[in-house]
C-alpha cells in the first residue's frame, strides 16, 4: 500500500550512530519499531488520529523507530517549532504556530523529569511543550518497558490506511495567523518515492529528521532508497560549534555524498569547523531548504565540498518544486535561478508571475505567494509579493523582503494588528545600519513607521529554515516595550 511503514525502508538500509559508533540494520530497526508501537499503543495510550510531538534530543535508532511506529499507528506527527530556544522563559507565552497546533495529544522526550523540575529555566522548552500537551512522557523514566505478549502482538499488527494523516504542520504565517496543513500517507509516500531519485551513496543526517519538509525531502526518501548504501547519524547541537561532528566525520571524508542541514546557520558552522580541521569533502553535496548562502558558494568554489542543492517548495507541496544545484564549474550561479525537477507537480506559471502547483494524489492547485520569471530553462525567483494594508497604506511584502536581503544584520517584520513595523537587530548592528534601514522605510512608505527596535538572537527565531515572522511579531508585542 501507499503508506509510510517498514515496507518503505530499503532492504539495504544500514546506519551508524557516529557518537556511539553503533551500527544497525533494517532488521534491528524493525525490532525497535515493533517495541515502540507497543509502547505508544499500550504505555502511552495512543489512539489512531491522535497527534504526537517526538521531542527526543538524541538522534539514534530509537528516534527513527518512534517516527515509523507513530506512522504505522496512524498518529499525526506534529511538525512544530521544536528548536524553540530555552531562552524563552515565559511559559505563558505560546507562539502562534504552536497555538494553532495545540493541544497536542502526546509529547515524548528523552530527558529525566527531575531535570525538568529542578532546572526549569534550563529546560523551558520541554516544560513549554508539556504545558501544550495532554500527555507527556520521558522515555528515560516514565515508560515501563515490560511487555505483555498478547498486547504486543496486537500492537505490531496495526497499520495505517493511505488516506490517514501522517503529518500535521502549519503554513508560514508570513503576513497572518498560520493555518494548519495536514498530509496523508499516500501523498507523503508519493512525494518520497519521487524525491528518492535525488540520492545515492552515503547520506548524513544531523537533526530534526521529522521536520515537515525534511521528512518528505530527505528522511523517508533516503531511507527507502536502495542506492543509498550507508546512513551516518549525528545529533548536532545548534548552539555549539560543529567541531566534534566534523571530527567524527573524518573517517568518512571520501564516502559522504549528501548531508542535510535544515537550518542555514548550520551550513556556516559546518564550513567553519571544516576549515578549522583543515579538511575537505570531495564528494559531499549540502542539501538545504533555503537560498544558497554566499559562504557556501565560496566554499564550493574553493573545493571545501562538492556542491550545494537548494530546494524550493512549501508546506503545502513538500518540495522540491524547483531546484538550484551548483558545483565548482557553476559556483557563481545566481541563487534565484531554479530549474524544474520534473512534471510531478504540474507547474503552471501565470502571467502575473505566480506559480500554480497541482500535486498528485490531492489533484488540487495551490497558488504560491512567490513570484517567478521564466527565462529559457530557468525559473527565476522574484521574491514574495503579499499585499497588506497599514494605516490605509498598501505595503508590498516583497519590498520588505528586499530590504531584509539588503540588510542581513537587521530584520523588518510587519504587524497589521498594531499597524506598524518592528526592527530586529542581529549581531552587533551599528547605529548607521539601523538608521539606513529606517531611512529606506521613510523613502518607500508614507504612513508606515518602525515603532519598536530590539537586539535579538537570530537563531532563536527560526521556524525550520526561515525566520518565523509570526513568532517575531508576538515577541515584540509581548516582550519589547
Amino acid at each position: 500500500m501507499d503508506t509510510i511503514t517498514r515496507d518503505f525502508i530499503s532492504d539495504n538500509f544500514i546506519a551508524t550512530e557516529l557518537q556511539t559508533n553503533t551500527t544497525f540494520t533494517k532488521s534491528d530497526l524493525i525490532d525497535k519499531i515493533n517495541l515502540w508501537k507497543y509502547i505508544l499503543r499500550y504505555k502511552c495510550k495512543a489512539k489512531a488520529t491522535e497527534s504526537i510531538v517526538i521531542g527526543n534530543q538524541i538522534l539514534d535508532i530509537n528516534y527513527l523507530a518512534i517516527v515509523y511506529a507513530a506512522a504505522e499507528l496512524s498518529l499525526k506527527i506534529v511538525i512544530i517549532d521544536y528548536i524553540r530556544s530555552d531562552k524563552f522563559k515565559n511559559l505563558n507565552f505560546v507562539d502562534p504556530k504552536t497555538r494553532v497546533l495545540s493541544p497536542i495529544d502526546i509529547f515524548l522526550h528523552d530527558f529525566p523529569t527531575e531535570f525538568l523540575e529542578k532546572y526549569a529555566n534550563d529546560f523551558a522548552k520541554f516544560n513549554f511543550f508539556t504545558k501544550c500537551s495532554h500527555r507527556t512522557y520521558s522515555i528515560k523514566e516514565d515508560i515501563d518497558f515490560s511487555i505483555n505478549e498478547e498486547d504486543f502482538k496486537e500492537a505490531i499488527n496495526i497499520f495505517p490506511q493511505p488516506d490517514d494523516i501522517i503529518i500535521r504542520s502549519t503554513s508560514s504565517g508570513t503576513t497572518s495567523t498560520p493555518k494548519v496543513i495536514e498530509h496523508t500517507h499516500k501523498f507523503i509516500h508519493a512525494v518520497s518515492q519521487r524525491n528518492a531519485k535525488m540520492y545515492k551513496g552515503t547520506a548524513v543526517h544531523v537533526k530534526n529528521l521529522n521536520h515537515g519538509a525534511s521528512a518528505a525531502v530527505t528522511l523517508f526518501p533516503v531511507i527507502s532508497n536502495d542506492s543509498v548504501k550507508q546512513h551516518l547519524i549525528y545529533a548536532v547541537d545548534e548552539d555549539a560549534p560543529l567541531t566534534d561532528f566534523v571530527k567524527s566525520m573524518l573517517p568518512y571524508r571520501e564516502d559522504a555524498e549528501f548531508i542535510f542541514f535544515p537550518y542555514p546557520y548550520l551550513v556556516d558552522k559546518f564550513i567553519e569547523a571544516s576549515k578549522e580541521a583543515n579538511t575537505t569533502w570531495p564528494n559531499l553535496s549540502l542539501v538545504t531548504l533555503s537560498y544558497m548562502l554566499e559562504s557556501s558558494k565560496i566554499a564550493v568554489r574553493d573545493e571545501l565540498f562538492k556542491g550545494v542543492i537548494s530546494i524550493f517548495g512549501s508546506t503545502e507541496t513538500i518540495g522540491p518544486v524547483v531546484i538550484n544545484i551548483i558545483d565548482k564549474t557553476t559556483w557563481d550561479k545566481d541563487p534565484r535561478y531554479f530549474n524544474k525537477v520534473d512534471d510531478f507537480y504540474g507547474i503552471k506559471l501565470y502571467e502575473n508571475g505566480k506559480i500554480g502547483i497541482t500535486p498528485p494524489v490531492y489533484n488540487r492547485e495551490t497558488i504560491t505567494n512567490d513570484y517567478f520569471k521564466l527565462e529559457g530553462e530557468y525559473y527565476i525567483h522574484q521574491g514574495r509579493s503579499d499585499l497588506v494594508r497599514i494605516n490605509g497604506e498598501t505595503i508590498d511584502v516583497g519590498t520588505i523582503n528586499t530590504l531584509n536581503r539588503e540588510h542581513p544584520k537587521t530584520y523588518i517584520v510587519i504587524d497589521t494588528l498594531n499597524h506598524c513595523l518592528y526592527l530586529a537587530c542581529w549581531e552587533d548592528t551599528l547605529d548607521e545600519e539601523i538608521n539606513a534601514v529606517r531611512q529606506k522605510i521613510k523613502l518607500n512608505f508614507k504612513r508606515v513607521k518602525i515603532t519598536k527596535i530590539s537586539k535579538l538572537e537570530k537563531q532563536n527565531f527560526y521556524y525550520g529554515i526561515k525566520i518565523d515572522n509570526e513568532l517575531l511579531r508576538e515577541y515584540f508585542r509581548n516582550h519589547i516595550d
